[in-house]
């Protein structure tokens, strides 16, 4: 579950960034802006994909909450 906690927001962070340099006018501001809010998004996917993975492996063992 650690390394998806690494991956998911590097990832979305760094597509966050490619999207926001698409445009040649773009300014620094929103370059960062953009990178902060992909990390963001790809903290809670990793977060989400974790707990899946968890909860699957759980439900396999028999362990039901």
């Amino acid at each position: 579950m650690n390394l998806r906690l690494i991956f998911w927001p590097l990832c979305m962070a760094y597509i966050g960034f490619l999207l926001a340099t698409t445009k040649s006018a773009s300014s620094l501001n929103v370059v960062i802006i953009a990178a902060f809010l992909g990390a963001l998004i790809g903290f809670a996917l990793g977060i989400m994909f974790g707990n899946r993975a968890h909860r699957k492996a759980h439900l396999s063992d028999g362990v039901r909450r």
